[in-house]
């Protein structure tokens, strides 16, 4: 049975990509595609003279996690965090996200995973016993920077956007008369008082770990408003967006029942039945091409 989507999510959805789409600019799209493929040839550099050109890889990850990112990217085909994971059980994302260094046993085993699946095209030097060429080398710069730069900039612009949203809704608030609270575990119902709001704070949960949240809202008679703020590039980005709100907004309802309601911030380009799968969790969206109605609605709750 298809799903019933609310018209004001179809419309909102079509006016948040027009948004979007009118906000590029080719000039300085380009500037900051080149801006990253300079960092990513940067960091794959970095990672081949680390690891001896690929003679030691375990050294160079026991040095600095983070050059596995460039590593998986060599392998065939080239691999994401999660599916390394599944070749490596030792590994650990947080090594590769935070560039610390592996033990020898951890850099080992990482090591020999990446070289069992490897691209049989980089490398060959090894099997000659010689030193890459500048030509070897550039054909890897060439080949693996268009793909490590791409993943960077959507992100890069994505948080860029969310960290506008965080903004003016912490100006908004601020502007509506609210008190800015230091951001601290939020393990107990008065925690945030009515009008008083904490930014990039953390509520704890029963059976995860607590989960951050972007804006905490008091509202009156101890409930919370939990607000993730969320820029999305395509349809496809938006669906991993919102599959995390809606983990967060259950694992809150479980902890808090009622007392914590989850709200969404949307901005970009987001399908509109993602947006209804939203409004079916329970969690209340709002639009940052209509914060007028957040704060509308914050008024209903204070």
């Amino acid at each position: 049975m298809t799903a019933i989507i609310s018209p004001d999510h179809v419309a909102n959805s079509k006016k948040a990509k027009q948004l979007y789409i009118a906000s590029r600019n080719a000039a300085s799209g380009a500037d900051d595609w080149h801006f990253k493929l300079r960092e990513a040839r940067a960091i794959i550099t970095a990672a081949l003279r680390a690891s001896n050109y690929l003679r030691n890889v375990s050294r160079a990850l026991e040095e600095n996690g983070g050059h596995m990112r460039v590593f998986r990217h060599f392998m065939a085909p080239p691999t994401s965090q999660d599916q390394f994971k599944l070749l490596c059980d030792g590994w650990q994302k947080a090594k590769e996200n935070g560039g610390s260094s592996l033990t020898p046993v951890k850099a080992a085993e990482a090591a020999k995973v990446f070289l069992e699946w490897k691209d049989v095209s980089i490398g060959r030097w090894l099997d000659d016993g010689r030193e890459p060429t500048r030509a070897e080398v550039r054909s890897i710069l060439l080949r693996i920077a268009p793909l490590i730069a791409s993943q960077d900039l959507a992100t890069w612009k994505r948080n860029q956007l969310a960290n506008q949203q965080e903004q003016e809704i912490v100006e908004l608030l601020v502007s509506k008369g609210w008190t800015k609270l230091p951001s601290s575990l939020i393990d107990m119902r008065a925690a945030v008082s009515t009008k008083h709001f904490m930014h990039k704070t953390r509520f704890a949960t029963k059976t995860t770990a607590p989960q951050e949240v972007d804006i905490a809202c008091g509202l009156k008679n101890s409930y919370v408003m939990a607000m993730e703020c969320k820029v999305t590039n395509d349809e496809t980005n938006s669906v991993k967006r919102v599959n995390d709100i809606i983990k967060k907004a259950n694992a809150w309802k479980e902890h808090w029942g009622s007392f914590v309601e989850t709200a969404a911030l949307l901005q970009g380009v987001i399908a509109a039945k993602d947006v209804q799968r939203l409004a079916d969790n329970g969690v209340v969206v709002f639009w940052s091409h209509d914060l007028a109605a957040f704060s509308a609605w914050l008024d209903t709750r204070v």
